[in-house]
């Protein structure tokens, strides 16, 4: 049998959640140059999205294109 007190599942999670808290208080503080690098990464990760999401319509737009010059106009 444990010796440890058993924590009741909302108090656990409650528990739990307040250390995650204490921890977030305690983060290391974010200087500008990583706020303005996580700024960046973020705008890369957007561009990157519109282009994918624009070749996505280029293929969908070609392959229409394709499929109606493939069939005869009756």
């Amino acid at each position: 049998m444990s010796t440890t007190f058993a924590f009741t599942f909302p108090r656990r999670v409650a528990l739990s959640a307040g250390l995650r808290l204490v921890a977030w208080a305690r983060r290391p503080e974010a200087d500008a140059t990583q706020a303005s690098r996580t700024a960046l990464n973020r705008r890369i990760a957007e561009l990157s999205a519109q282009a994918r999401r624009e070749e996505l319509e280029a293929r969908r737009n070609r392959d229409l294109d394709l499929f109606v010059a493939q069939r005869p106009i009756a």
